[in-house]
């Protein structure tokens, strides 16, 4: 009996023994964690340094976000977070990049010298991840999120100049998603629904490329509707803007088809 007492309680140790070791070796395969003896900050910043250089962006953002734990007042600490939402970004690692510069922001929201840059990496961390038009454009609005805090809170910013080029391949972005969503609608003969993307498009979007079209497609829809007049309001700011374009023709053969002269009586 006693005997038989022994053995349960052996197998019953072994097992506590085992669960922990178990769980852990479960983290481990997953998310491996680099472990950090505590050193000098400068020492810390030659290790993190060393990494990246051998593109080991992992371990090297790691290192350098160690710096602001161990020696959170030391100089190294603020640009080791700098570092770590850098390298994290260029491993496109964009969710840890953008929690770096978060926590950044919300930490040294004063710091005039850094931010501009963090918010420059922020806009990049979403820039790079916008899809097709015929996908969610999340990232793409995200990003001119970013870019307009930029620009508004730091007029003078030397990133400002490629920001303002990026914005208009976003804005492109965000106005061909409006403009599928309009013909859509349009397919679907639902014309109000489409003519307040194509608004959105014109009013929101006017410097992009989908803009003549998106006129055009107002200008079918107003006509879809019976509503000549703001048809050929359409047409007219076409005719002003665009007038070597397809789509003005297209949409001032529209008007002629539907039987008015150029005096704008009906025929």
């Amino acid at each position: 009996m006693n005997k038989h007492k022994i053995i349960i309680s052996l197998f019953v140790f072994l097992v506590i023994l085992l669960l922990p070791n178990c769980a852990i070796k479960k983290r481990v395969e997953a998310t491996p964690m680099p472990t950090h003896i505590e050193k000098p900050p400068e020492l810390l910043w030659q290790d993190a340094t060393r990494f990246l250089r051998n593109k080991n962006y992992t371990q090297a953002a790691s290192t350098f976000e160690e710096i602001d734990k161990q020696h959170p007042y030391s100089k190294l600490a603020k640009q080791g977070q700098v570092m770590s939402a850098y390298t994290y970004y260029i491993s496109s690692d964009y969710n840890n990049s953008l929690y770096a510069i978060d926590r950044f922001i919300a930490l040294y929201p004063a710091d005039k010298k850094t931010i501009p840059y963090m918010l420059y990496l922020k806009g990049l961390c979403y820039y790079e991840q916008i899809n097709d038009v015929n996908l969610d454009q999340e990232p793409s609005r995200n990003a001119r999120n970013a870019y307009e805090e930029l620009i508004k809170k730091y007029p003078n910013s030397k990133y400002n100049k490629d920001v303002k080029k990026k914005m208009l391949l976003v804005d492109d972005q965000l106005a061909a998603q409006e403009m599928n969503i309009g013909r859509f609608y349009q397919k679907k003969n639902r014309h109000l629904a489409a003519i307040q993307r194509f608004h959105v498009v014109v009013k929101d979007y006017n410097t992009t490329a989908q803009t003549p079209e998106a006129l055009y497609r107002l200008t079918e829809s107003y006509l879809s509707l019976g509503i000549l007049e703001e048809a050929k309001k359409t047409t007219s700011l076409l005719s002003y803007n665009y007038k070597k374009s397809n789509w003005y023709k297209l949409s001032y053969e529209l008007i002629k088809k539907y039987g008015y002269k150029k005096n704008g009586k009906k025929s």
